[in-house]
């Protein structure tokens, strides 16, 4: 392309070869800057670095805030006069299904249930009851009940 003066625009290579450069003409010279102490972040990548602690403090909060893993809480018997027997635990349901398989496992008739929120089990026990049943009924801290109908019901504390 030719200027309007009839020189061209292009620098030629071999024109320019040996002669200094004029770094006066330079606004700034980008090497002269001295190191600044947030220099470094922003080098390296601050947002990177901050999306980093992000992620770290929600993964921490999160671990902190997650419900515990407790396995099958002691139960607590509460005998209500004339009825049946109530244990307390953080997971009724899978606690019903632990000992209505228990007690079949010991060759009782069980059967569970769950009705408004609260889950139970009921039984006919064998007279007299086996030394089985009563280990799964001690293990429970259900009382052997004098009737050998066994009623339970399981709420969540």
């Amino acid at each position: 392309m030719t200027a309007p003066g009839g020189e061209d625009d292009r620098i030629d290579p071999a024109r320019l070869e040996g002669r200094p450069v004029d770094v006066s003409e330079l606004r700034a010279n980008p090497f002269d800057r001295r190191a600044r102490r947030g220099s470094f972040l922003r080098g390296t990548g601050a947002r990177a670095l901050f999306a980093a602690a992000l992620a770290a403090a929600v993964l921490t909060l999160a671990w902190k805030l997650q419900p515990g893993a407790s396995t099958h809480s002691t139960p607590t018997p509460v005998v209500l006069a004339e009825g049946p027997v109530t244990l307390r635990s953080a997971q009724p349901r899978q606690l019903r299904e632990w000992i209505v398989g228990e007690l079949q496992a010991a060759g009782v008739q069980a059967e569970g249930y769950e009705q408004l929120g609260v889950n139970g089990v009921d039984a006919d026990l064998p007279r007299p009851v086996p030394a089985e049943v009563r280990a799964v009924l001690e293990r429970h801290h259900i009382p052997i009940p004098a009737d050998g109908s066994l009623r339970v019901q399981i709420r969540a504390p």
